[in-house]
């Protein structure tokens, strides 16, 4: 088995299969190495992606967003144009917002043909336990190469290889499917205990149902209180409950060096206020994917990537941190977040959504 590559991406999610399709139309030869027996299984996300339109209204500078985000119909679970946010009191708002809900794991796949059909080499099952210089070690095997790409998750191990910096702050969130028939609305719970949110998000003949909690103000885990929010709801879930971190503080400071790159999660690439990440690492895995091919061959500084993340993606992404931390104040008490939903409203909590300034 050849060990010599030009680009070795760890991780086939999004980001990672992303980097690793433009990084092989480029002409750089690249591997792609995915803990996973079978990428995108098992499911441990929300599943909703918002509207070309809607990713071209939060990130304004992106280039190009209608190739990069055109999916088969056969991948659009349920198309819907309203997100309903709900207080703590039972409150809502109906705030215009184009989406749809996919089947993750179809879609992930989808990314990841995409990679091999440009020419990259996808390995499952095959998990990376260290990074060290232009080396990559597996249980079984050690890879070389020239760029090496993390889009290995909030807890990277590349990151760490390369010295990189951590996410600094992670909510714990879980997910579970849910049957029935749901209304095509996006619903957001806030406040369904001190420092906890829930999520429905209809898709096919049931939902994606979620909740998450913040560390700061959170007593018990997030499973309990999705336990009882789905309790209360009368939900009938199915499945597995599956877990994950969601990186909360924007990007890391510094994500790349002379010979690697972070991307996605690994790099807090996560719209704060909402916890989604896929089309900002879809964004960004083109950016890692097209730096990496120049890096190999025109000798490019990877720094590249990262000055063009920052003009890019950044403003927004720092934004919706900033507009978490003011909300954090009111997160810990119901009744204080509910006197500040009343008074953002519909429109604020719009711009908010949209990664905008929601004063004045």
């Amino acid at each position: 088995m050849n060990t010599d590559y030009d680009v070795v991406i760890v991780g086939a999610g999004p980001a990672g299969s992303t980097t690793a399709e433009y990084a092989a139309l480029g002409g750089a030869r690249v591997l792609v190495l995915e803990r996973k027996k079978v990428v995108g299984e098992p499911v441990a996300c929300g599943e909703f992606l918002p509207s070309t339109e809607e990713v071209k209204a939060i990130i304004p500078k992106a280039d190009d967003l209608d190739s990069l985000f055109e999916v088969p119909s056969t991948l659009i679970s349920r198309p819907m144009e309203t997100f309903r946010i709900y207080s703590p009191r039972g409150r809502y708002w109906n705030i215009p917002f184009q989406g749809y809900t996919t089947d993750r794991d179809r879609f992930d796949k989808h990314l990841a043909s995409k990679a091999r059909k440009a020419g990259a080499t996808v390995l499952t099952n095959t998990l990376v336990t260290s990074v060290r210089g232009n080396e990559v070690r597996t249980r079984d095997e050690a890879y070389r190469a020239k760029v090496i790409v993390g889009a290995d998750g909030p807890v990277s191990r590349v990151a760490k290889g390369l010295g990189l910096p951590p996410n600094k702050v992670l909510y714990p969130a879980v997910t579970q499917q849910a049957l029935g028939d749901f209304e095509p609305v996006m619903e957001m719970h806030f406040g369904i205990a001190p420092g906890a949110y829930a999520w429905v998000l209809p898709k096919g003949k049931g939902a994606n149902v979620g909740a998450g909690v913040s560390p700061r103000w959170a007593e018990r885990r997030a499973g309990d209180y999705f336990q009882d929010f789905v309790k209360t709801r009368g939900l009938e879930t199915v499945g597995r409950m599956m877990g994950k971190y969601v990186p909360s503080s924007g990007p890391i400071p510094r994500s790349s060096t002379a010979d690697g790159m972070l991307v996605g999660d690994a790099a807090g690439h996560v719209i704060a206020v909402n916890g989604g990440g896929i089309p900002i690492a879809m964004i960004c895995g083109r950016l890692a994917g097209r730096a990496a091919a120049d890096r190999v061959n025109k000798g490019t500084p990877l720094s590249r990537y990262e000055e063009l993340c920052r003009r890019q993606v950044y403003k927004p992404l720092r934004t919706a941190v900033h507009t978490q931390w003011l909300a954090s104040f009111f997160f810990g008490s119901p009744r204080r977040l509910e006197f500040s939903m009343v008074v953002l409203g519909e429109r604020r909590m719009g711009n908010i959504l949209r990664c905008r300034p929601s004063f004045p």
